[in-house]
């Protein structure tokens, strides 16, 4: 009997034994639930600036949409210094990402990210802006279409002999290059009675953009436009205009559709913005990404481009 009880305790031991190989074989397969299961796509976004609600806006639609597609998505801010955004970059290198996306800051100071990632066999995605080098996907809007976007309307809607104050972006970014010969060809040489009388970076910044405008409004008694080269400085002007009771009868334009230029349109303080699509951009950076996940050579994958589209108070209903 005693030799009986011995002989079924050792098959049980065997079997548990067997079991628990059994189930850790399972386990090491790809299952994503499981603890031990197959690492998601990750995309590491480096942002320009988080105080510039549009990239902002960007940011968060990559987050919700690559989420749908089960990838992760890391996120760094480079507060608008070109060094440490390249450390950002270097760091998402060190952690493995599976590819990089970056509102690059500088024409010529992200080539160093660029190489980086390269060096690393990491693909690289410049979103909205440009970098002096090659090996990377490009993915946003034409910039020069913007200038011209907002030329073509303001030749359309100035009086005879009209005066401009033209706030821009940072000179060495080649956006400020394009978006300004988009507008020249567009407004200034098709309409020759145009006089620009100041051009002065705002850095696209709000509060600069305010504190600008305040300027001018000592400097200019007269004007009939601020053209911006984007919304937040547009923003920051339409806030000057209105503390001096000056805003009737300015046109005010700006660049990207963000929220509360949509709001301020609505409103009848902004005239009109470049609309450009944030979600569209976003789903593009998803769609490339889905496609090196499932094994596409990204230097096969070719620039996107998304276009821009005027928006005013008649139309922007439809952008909302």
């Amino acid at each position: 009997m005693k030799k009986s009880i011995l002989s079924i305790l050792a098959i049980l031991l065997v079997l548990s034994a067997f079991t628990a190989c059994s189930s850790k074989a399972n386990n090491s397969g790809g299952d994503n639930s499981s603890s031990g299961g197959k690492k998601p796509f990750t995309i590491a976004f480096a942002n320009v600036n988080d105080v510039y609600a549009y990239c902002v806006k960007v940011r968060e639609y990559l987050k919700e949409l690559a989420g749908n597609e089960g990838m992760k998505v890391l996120v760094a801010n480079g507060a608008g210094d070109v060094k440490t955004q390249n450390d950002q970059i270097d760091n998402f290198i060190v952690q493995k990402a599976d590819m990089i996306a970056a509102i690059s800051i500088d024409l010529d100071g992200s080539v160093p990210a660029v190489e980086n990632a390269k060096a690393a066999n990491i693909p690289y995605i410049s979103l909205l802006t440009h970098v002096n080098t090659d090996g990377y996907i490009y993915i946003g809007s034409e910039n020069k279409q913007a200038g011209e976007v907002q030329g073509e309307y303001l030749a359309k809607v100035l009086p005879q002999n009209a005066k401009v104050l033209y706030m821009t972006g940072q000179t060495n970014d080649q956006q400020y290059v394009d978006r300004k010969a988009g507008l020249t060809e567009k407004l200034f040489n098709a309409r020759p009675d145009v006089k620009l009388l100041a051009e002065q970076s705002s850095d696209n910044q709000k509060d600069k953009g305010m504190s600008l405008t305040e300027d001018w409004l000592q400097q200019y008694p007269e004007f009939d436009a601020i053209i911006s080269q984007n919304d937040d400085a547009a923003l920051g002007a339409i806030e000057a205009l209105k503390a001096a009771n000056r805003l009737n009868g300015v046109t005010v334009v700006g660049i990207d559709g963000s929220d509360e230029a949509l709001k301020s349109i609505e409103a009848g303080e902004m005239t009109m913005t470049v609309f450009q699509d944030a979600k569209a951009q976003a789903q593009a950076v998803v769609d490339v990404a889905k496609k090196i996940r499932d094994g596409e050579d990204s230097k096969s994958i070719t620039n996107i481009m998304i276009p821009f589209k005027t928006v005013t108070k008649e139309n922007v209903g439809e952008v909302k």
